[in-house]
């Protein structure tokens, strides 16, 4: 299985607010991952709640709301529960790691769970963000999209090369989950340089985004295979079925058997 094709794992309560996933201008592809919509709005206020499980990626989320937007920045190192109401629209941004960093020049702890408004933030983009809501206002619902995808590759413009080149790097490491010690011998530099680069850039360790990598290979493993845990664990690189169980437990909150459990039952339910 090439869990590459398998870059979003949608929330299961995505299918309730009619979401669309839309890939960015691939001269984004670098730092953002997708954007999502919703495009069937319910006539009625509505909440639906999802787990969130973190990665390393972020989100930039545009709710839209009459005459009014939100620009919402959300960072989770651990898992979150996220309320969402389906009469709203969104537009969201998918960054992968190190992508806000970049493109919106924030610098978040790797420590953190963080949601915060955008405007609550001291970013030289705010000066670019207010025209963007402005107009979004105006807009129908594809050219909302494509005013936000033209407003990030603006931004794009002013990102430094090595942003780039660490984030493409760590692209190709994570969908063939490459440890890292691997990936410095293979691109010819120490893991020292590589944990120093990493951290720069993209602001976590080679561990960490390791890490991260693993446990969102093992999920579409557990959702989209047949597969015994066994196997799962040793396809994602742990050194056995308990050494995958007690990290995955760590970082979800929950067991790889509980895990498809849930999501198979949410599948079947729709």
């Amino acid at each position: 299985m090439s869990h590459s094709k398998f870059d979003i794992i949608p929330a299961a309560s995505f299918s309730n607010i009619g979401l669309e996933m839309i890939p960015p201008f691939p001269s984004l592809s670098s730092w953002v991952q997708c954007l999502w919509v919703n495009n069937d709005l319910k006539n009625s206020s509505r909440h639906v709640e999802e787990k969130l499980y973190p990665d390393a990626g972020s989100s930039l989320t545009f709710e839209i709301r009459n005459t009014r937007i939100n620009a919402r920045y959300f960072h989770h190192t651990r898992v979150v529960t996220h309320r969402w109401d389906i009469s709203t629209r969104y537009i969201s941004v998918r960054f992968r790691p190190g992508g806000a960093k970049a493109l919106l020049g924030l610098d978040i702890d790797d420590s953190q769970n963080i949601e915060i408004d955008l405007f609550d933030t001291p970013v030289s983009q705010q000066l670019s963000l207010q025209p963007l809501m402005d107009m979004l206002l105006t807009l129908s619902a594809d050219q909302q999209v494509q005013a936000v995808q033209n407003w990030l590759l603006t931004l794009s413009y002013r990102a430094q090369e090595p942003n780039r080149k660490w984030s493409t790097l760590l692209a190709h490491a994570s969908a063939d989950l490459i440890p890292p010690q691997q990936l410095a011998l293979q691109n010819g530099f120490s893991r020292r340089t590589l944990e120093r680069q990493l951290r720069k850039y993209l602001g976590f360790t080679p561990n960490q985004l390791h890490g991260f990598a693993q446990i969102r290979a093992a999920r579409q493993y557990l959702i989209l295979t047949p597969d015994s845990l066994s196997d799962i664990a040793l396809a994602c690189g742990y050194f056995d079925q308990a050494h995958f169980t007690n990290a995955f437990r760590e970082q979800t909150l929950e067991t790889p058997l509980q895990y498809r459990q849930r999501k198979m039952s949410q599948i079947s339910n729709r």
